[in-house]
């Protein structure tokens, strides 16, 4: 309930200002110039009626020391006096004043403008109070760690804060009034887009990652959270975007997963990718009806190479196997490790006839090879097996146990061989 300060000389004015007021907020009151201040600082009123004839202090500066005390500045004063022309409006309205109401009182005349300040000061209050808000919501927009773009409906940029300078490379100045897309990298697939510009224009959230372009040009990935903003009719009137920085993140994710499918010692394929790329190519070529072929290869008497020179130079031989197998496939092949000394090439769109002469031709190449170790000469041949994938119920298992069986096959027959899969 607002508090309503009455100061005046006399009681019967204050009296019925009082009975006129009472329902409208808490009346207190004070009956001269020093007891005025006393009680505007003790209540701290939301509204003083000062009586231009006050006695003590004169009235004026009672009212100019209100408005220079912070605890009562903000109180509106309105000046009571007679209709006989006892004040000056100009001194009152000078001093801070901020309404008139003279004697004799005309009831609807002190409620009315009683309750318009009041009304005044709550709005006055409520704008101060979401201004606060404001100043608190700008400062944390501004220092939070996540880029921030407010656009209108039509996307043109009106707020960007430090965090998206300092990541993108560009100055506010730059991007007002320009679009998102001047991030677009080219990377992102356009659907993207697509589905994020429809999710936010029906008035929905959107989330997701994109593959942005700082200004100097390089790439980064973002999180992005895009909300609308909607006026009271619920019409969309900006929108609100955070990116989030999660390029090392990516990075690291990516490292995991390379971890996760690769062979440490050669950096081809490990055994896990082998399988899971090997279902995938099995699978599409049931469905287009395409040849699929897979070697494996067995390091010859590769015990005796560790038992008589170390592991190392196993180490050694195993990875020279692994580049020369690389560098003669083609990029649609897979060459991957499958344990031990035992690698695997997965043949997509070749038929056993093709796989056979790439065999043939490894064979030969890493039979003609010379491995230096601690200057001595080490030679090391291998024996493969090859089989293509069959139509109908054959998974990706039983295509590399046909290829397992060529492959002891080659070895029975006096290894540094190639034998095809009799299935």
């Amino acid at each position: 309930m607002p508090v309503i300060l009455i100061a005046a000389d006399v009681m019967e004015n204050i009296r019925q200002l009082k009975n006129l007021l009472q329902d409208i907020g808490q009346v207190v009151f004070a009956c001269d110039g020093v007891q005025t201040l006393e009680q505007a600082r003790r209540h701290r009123p939301d509204i003083v009626l000062l009586d231009v004839m006050t006695a003590g202090l004169d009235s004026y500066e009672i009212c100019r020391c209100l408005k220079a005390d912070p605890v009562t500045c903000d109180a509106p004063v309105i000046f009571i006096s007679g209709a006989d022309g006892e004040c000056d409006e100009a001194a009152g309205l000078a001093a801070g004043a901020i309404d008139y109401i003279f004697k004799p009182f005309v009831p609807a005349i002190v409620r009315g403008r009683v309750q318009n300040h009041l009304a005044l000061v709550r709005a006055t209050a409520e704008l101060r109070d979401t201004n606060d808000a404001l100043r608190k919501f700008a400062t944390a927009v501004d220092c939070s760690p996540a880029a921030v773009i407010i656009t209108d409906r039509n996307a043109h940029i009106e707020y960007v804060n430090t965090a998206f300078c300092d990541v993108s490379g560009y100055s506010a100045q730059e991007v007002l009034g320009q679009t998102p897309a001047l991030l677009k990298s080219g990377e992102t697939p356009l659907p993207v887009y697509e589905n994020l510009w429809q999710t936010v224009q029906q008035g929905d959230n959107w989330r997701g990652e994109l593959r942005n372009r700082r200004k100097d040009g390089s790439l980064l990935w973002e999180e992005v959270a895009i909300a609308p903003v909607c006026d009271a009719a619920g019409v969309i009137t900006h929108f609100v975007a955070i990116n989030s920085d999660i390029t090392q993140r990516m990075q690291m994710e990516e490292e995991l997963r390379e971890l996760a499918t690769t062979d440490v010692l050669t950096g081809v394929a490990n055994r896990r990718r082998l399988m899971e790329l090997g279902a995938q190519e099995l699978l599409r070529a049931q469905h287009s009806n395409t040849p699929f072929s897979v070697l494996m290869l067995d390091i010859d008497h590769f015990k005796n190479i560790n038992d008589n020179l170390g592991h190392a130079a196993g180490d050694a031989v195993i990875r020279t196997l692994a580049r020369v197998c690389s560098e003669s496939v083609r990029t649609v092949d897979t060459v991957g490790r499958f344990g031990g000394e035992e690698f695997a090439l997965l043949l997509p769109m070749t038929p056993i006839a093709g796989a056979l002469k790439l065999a043939e031709r490894l064979r030969a190449t890493i039979a003609a090879q010379q491995l230096e170790w601690e200057g001595k000469p080490v030679r090391f041949t291998v024996s493969i097996g090859a089989a293509e994938g069959c139509a109908g119920s054959e998974d990706f298992a039983a295509l590399l146990n046909s290829a397992d069986q060529a492959l002891y096959q080659a070895k029975n027959s006096g290894r540094n061989r190639v034998a095809a899969s009799n299935a």
